[in-house]
């Protein structure tokens, strides 16, 4: 078993392993950048500093999407069995706001289920995003959630229960 400070020590090298190598991948990719390591309870935001953010974010975050995905490929390789708390690659407060925005779809779409009494289909999106839509959904009375169709086409329905007698 390990103990708290070799924890912490294990967190503090994956976290700067991660920096590290986001630092290579953004000067390959012609991006000047610092990174500031944001480590909180339940995961580890690495915040990439740049004047290119949208270059970073990408459409739709599609590029902060991949880094993200590239830089816990690299510092997870050996780890295959624990899974530790997930490391966040972020730049100008774009994962915060892409919550709020999915927040509000799911509001707005869920009125839309409720006052229609009809399945409303969102979009397809990201895993994560669709964890967002199905936690904001999961607060709301009289409404599920599920997830339906293969990979990129993978969507949620918005459901209304019906009324009980």
């Amino acid at each position: 078993m390990e103990t708290q400070a070799a924890q912490n020590s294990n967190r503090e090298d994956l976290a700067e392993k991660a920096s590290d190598f986001l630092l290579g991948l953004l000067e390959r990719m012609g991006i000047s950048a610092d990174i500031d390591i944001k480590d909180d309870n339940d995961r580890t935001v690495l915040e990439i500093q740049t004047a290119d953010t949208e270059l970073v974010i990408g459409r739709r975050g599609v590029v902060i999407d991949a880094i993200q995905h590239l830089v816990n490929k690299a510092v997870f390789k050996e780890r295959s069995t624990e899974k530790g708390k997930p490391l966040v690659v972020d730049a100008g407060g774009f994962r915060d706001k892409q919550v709020e925005r999915l927040r509000g779809i799911a509001t707005k779409m869920a009125e839309k289920a409720l006052q229609t009494k009809q399945i409303v289909e969102l979009q397809p999106m990201s895993p994560h995003d669709r964890r967002i839509v199905h936690m904001a959904i999961a607060e709301m009375q009289g409404l599920t959630s599920r997830s339906e169709g293969e990979g990129e086409d993978r969507h949620i329905l918005l459901v209304p229960t019906t009324a009980e007698a």
